[in-house]
């Protein structure tokens, strides 16, 4: 699998997520609590952030088992790091996994992206991702919904 990019606003394109990040795009998301939100139990629910965006430096790279990440900005702007390759399985199978997240201060071929209000990033499990970080300038907000899918389902 390969990370997805694209807009809320091509959302009847995306046929294996469209349903779900409309489903979640119809919830109060202003009303909703920060942290977990169950949806659909512990297959899809939404971790609701309103934070302060990160320098690269301090920052980790995440990594999942079970879950694919949607990262969605609601408002402003987000700079994701990412990796193209896949994590090799020995990493994988080396880790305990808690909470089905991995951290790792450093990744080999780490890429940007900034996604934009509506703008939406999909890292399945394997993928090397680091959210909320900013490369320059003075910290910024973010505003955002990581929608959390078991891989099991689709």
């Amino acid at each position: 699998m390969t990370m997805v990019f694209a807009s809320v606003s091509c959302l009847s394109q995306d046929k294996v997520f469209g349903e779900i990040i409309a489903s979640v795009l119809a919830q109060d998301l202003e009303q909703m609590p920060d942290g977990i939100n169950k949806i659909k139990g512990d297959d899809v629910f939404v971790n609701r952030i309103r934070g302060k965006a990160r320098y690269l430096e301090g920052s980790q790279a995440e990594i999942h088992k079970e879950y694919i990440d949607i990262h969605l900005t609601l408002t402003g702007s987000e700079t994701l790091g990412f990796v193209v390759e896949p994590e090799a399985l020995s990493f994988m199978q080396d880790q305990p996994f808690n909470n089905d997240c991995e951290l790792k201060d450093t990744v080999m071929n780490e890429q940007f992206i900034t996604l934009e209000q509506g703008h939406y990033c999909v890292f399945y499990p394997q993928e090397w991702h680091r959210p909320m970080v900013q490369l320059s300038g003075e910290l910024e907000s973010v505003d955002k919904v990581v929608i959390k899918v078991r891989a099991a389902l689709l």
